[in-house]
């Protein structure tokens, strides 16, 4: 499984049953196969960005890409914090 896909498959999720859309309506939506809907939805996908990005159109979602970084140290102290 890739890092993140199973956050971005549950968010899809989210988005496509509050529009009231089934697997199958999804997918026709975004022009891909259901098993691509469930494959991402499931954090399982490790296809195409292309078909990713398809999916999310529809969905009227956006993928952003932001700096993993190295932590700084305040980031660090409040990961080791026992309060």
């Amino acid at each position: 499984m890739l890092p993140g896909m199973l956050d971005i498959g549950q968010k899809c999720q989210e988005k496509r049953k509050a529009k009231g859309w089934t697997q199958s309506t999804a997918a026709t939506h975004a022009g891909i196969h259901r098993t691509v809907i469930s494959q991402i939805e499931n954090g399982l996908y490790s296809g195409s960005l292309k078909a990713l990005t398809l999916y999310l159109n529809a969905l009227e979602m956006k993928l952003s890409v932001q700096s993993a970084g190295m932590p700084q140290l305040d980031e660090l102290e409040a990961l080791f914090n026992d309060d």
